[in-house]
């Protein structure tokens, strides 16, 4: 008698549910077993037959574990009920469906420029790294205009849509694929593209003068100089304001739209960070640590005859990672954003979250501690941290060690 065949598994989510298919050349089947194993224990996890005349057999969400490892056999019945041999065991992984999704779509889906650099987050909770990915563009009756063909790196999940026409709805899509088959997909998410044309714009200006044989070159860049008494140093080009204050006070005037970016570290901290004035209308920004353990940036932004208020997105950074504030106006409307850059240079950092931190960011000797569920709390002043590879001699409760073989 003629032995079924499983055709290849992809690895899916054990918490949703699969079909699979099979292949058989013998009479015609009336019905189907399937059995699944541990593949570390050999355990039979799932034996089930089921009456039907396609060749195909549903796994159950919830049947098998996300993150692990399978072997599957299958057995056909005939119209005689007679069951064929059990076929060759077929190798599958079962893994979460991972986090996949564009990360820097403006949450009014309207882009402002021609060209656009999305930016895809990734995570999956098994760590399965994904291993090629492509971009796709479409018109507003999704027909596909161009890709980006098959990319492969995974640190930076990135690709430019150049060409834009204004006033434009389009379609983005990315897909991927992970190191073990899982496929990725995005779906179709509509933007609409609208972006003004200045009239003039230039950083450097050139202005014949015939009388003079010369030409005259001007630029719409101000320098402006700090009038103080301090001294301040820079930091891997960075100035350290830590208990400093650096103002200017003349050399420019900001009349209309504008956007500034604060970008530093150690801004972990109750304080006013950056303030504005043209003598009469105030701008102020200012952060703040809630009991939750949460930071918000503040900024206090002029409206006419009063005063109106915008909070950030609640934040949570260390002091080593790089923070940028954007504040924005246009057309008197205010808006604030704020931007984490997680930074990671030495071995013996500490994780802390529910997710897992990105491999790319991960060093020697680093830890990560899932806060989900209880947790015993270590204060940080309270413990000792080893980085060896020899298990430390004199180690007391609540110490890390961080290392071995």
């Amino acid at each position: 008698m003629a032995t079924p065949y499983v055709k290849k598994i992809q690895p899916f989510d054990a918490e949703k549910d699969y079909e699979i298919t099979l292949s058989w050349t013998g009479n015609r089947a009336t019905a189907n077993r399937i059995l699944i194993y541990d593949h570390e224990t050999g355990a039979r996890i799932f034996d089930d037959t089921v009456s039907t005349y396609l060749l195909k057999h549903k796994i159950p969400a919830h049947t098998l574990v996300n993150g692990k490892k399978y072997w599957i056999q299958a057995q056909i019945y005939d119209v005689q009920s007679t069951p064929s041999p059990l076929s060759d065991k077929v190798q599958f992984y079962t893994f979460e469906t991972p986090d996949f999704y564009f990360e820097n779509i403006p949450e009014s889906s309207v882009i402002e420029t021609s060209s656009f650099t999305a930016s895809m987050h990734y995570y999956s909770p098994d760590w399965e790294n994904i291993d090629k990915y492509i971009f796709y563009l479409y018109d507003a009756s999704k027909k596909k205009l161009r890709d980006s063909g098959e990319i492969t790196d995974r640190d930076n999940i990135l690709y430019n849509y150049k060409g834009l026409d204004n006033n434009t709805v389009y379609y983005l899509r990315c897909t991927g694929v992970t190191e073990n088959g899982m496929e990725l997909d995005t779906g179709y998410i509509e933007v609409t593209v609208k972006f003004e044309n200045p009239n003039q714009y230039a950083r450097i200006y050139a202005t014949p003068i015939p009388s003079q044989g010369c030409i005259q070159v001007a630029s719409n860049l101000v320098i402006i100089q700090y009038n103080g008494t301090d001294t301040f140093e820079y930091i891997d080009g960075m100035i350290d304001l830590r208990d400093k204050t650096l103002y200017y006070d003349g050399g420019f005037l900001i009349k209309d739209d504008f956007t500034v970016l604060i970008r530093g570290i150690n801004l972990w901290q109750n304080t006013e960070l950056f303030k504005m004035s043209n003598g009469s209308l105030d701008l102020t920004l200012s952060s703040r640590i809630y009991q939750d353990g949460q930071l918000r940036f503040k900024l206090l932004v002029p409206n006419g005859a009063s005063h109106y208020l915008l909070y950030s997105d609640p934040q949570v950074f260390e002091n080593e990672d790089m923070i940028t504030v954007a504040i924005r106006r246009k057309n008197n409307v205010y808006q604030l954003k704020v931007f984490v850059e997680l930074r990671s240079d030495t071995e013996g950092n500490i994780w802390y979250g529910t997710e897992r931190p990105n491999r790319k960011l991960i060093q020697d000797n680093d830890a990560w501690i899932d806060t989900e569920g209880t947790t015993h709390v270590a204060m940080e002043n309270d413990y000792t941290l080893f980085l060896d590879n020899a298990e430390p001699l004199h180690a007391i409760l609540d110490d890390l060690w961080l290392g071995g073989e």
